[in-house]
């Protein structure tokens, strides 16, 4: 099955990631693996997670068990919610029991062995696991694409009138919004445009905003 979501999978035993890859694989998720060193920092970690391009991050928790990190998946857990507290990640362990005091949302802890109980991977358990990541991610991705349609329509509205104070703000309000949702960082909005004393003057910016527009229509009919 070609995979439709890319889940990403923070376990230092490879052994483990490659039995997930293959389980999931027919459910259409693509799971990917990070490098764990030893001694490695939790900034080392996230910014292998920033840059893999992932729709969901789920994290085990004991991490420290190899001895090669000092921290476990409440860390990762903390960390994700600092920088993007929308952002689908759960946390998929074995050691529920031991999550639990550590980690303040419980919803979000799923126990591996009661879901993927070997010879069950088709029973009602696991198929209500993989319903809950895909809502979980496309909940996420309207979070993202309601933000998106409503900059164009500003933007589109600027290249042919002049924008409103309460149009202006809330242009750099949806993209400053935007820039927390979306892994990807991509700019809507050119950055020279977000400065409160260039606001004033997008009219005047014609032929740029026109540009940008043209590009920001193109990409949107290709997805």
């Amino acid at each position: 099955m070609e995979a439709k979501y890319r889940i990403g999978y923070v376990d230092e035993d490879v052994k483990q990631v490659r039995k997930y890859q293959r389980r999931f694989r027919k459910f259409g998720f693509e799971v990917i693996g990070y490098d764990f060193t030893h001694g490695m920092t939790i900034d080392d970690l996230m910014e292998q997670v920033y840059n893999s391009n992932i729709d969901l991050l789920m994290i085990d928790y004991k991490l420290d068990e190899s001895n090669l990190v000092v921290f476990n998946g409440e860390a990762v857990e903390s960390a994700i919610y600092d920088a993007k507290p929308l952002f689908p990640h759960i946390i998929f362990t074995n050691k529920k029991d031991d999550a639990e005091p550590h980690v303040e949302d419980w919803k979000i802890i799923f126990d591996k062995d009661k879901i993927f109980r070997e010879g069950e991977d088709d029973d009602k358990k696991v198929q209500h696991f993989i319903t809950t990541l895909e809502r979980s991610i496309e909940q996420y991705r309207k979070h993202i694409q309601r933000r998106k349609n409503k900059i164009s329509n500003l933007l589109e509205k600027g290249k042919i009138q002049k924008l409103n104070p309460d149009e202006k703000h809330n242009l750099l309000k949806l993209q400053k919004e935007l820039k927390v949702l979306d892994p990807s960082n991509k700019i809507e909005v050119p950055e020279y445009l977000l400065l409160s004393e260039n606001l004033s003057d997008v009219e005047d910016l014609k032929n740029e905003a026109e540009e940008f527009l043209k590009n920001l229509i193109d990409k949107k009919k290709k997805q």
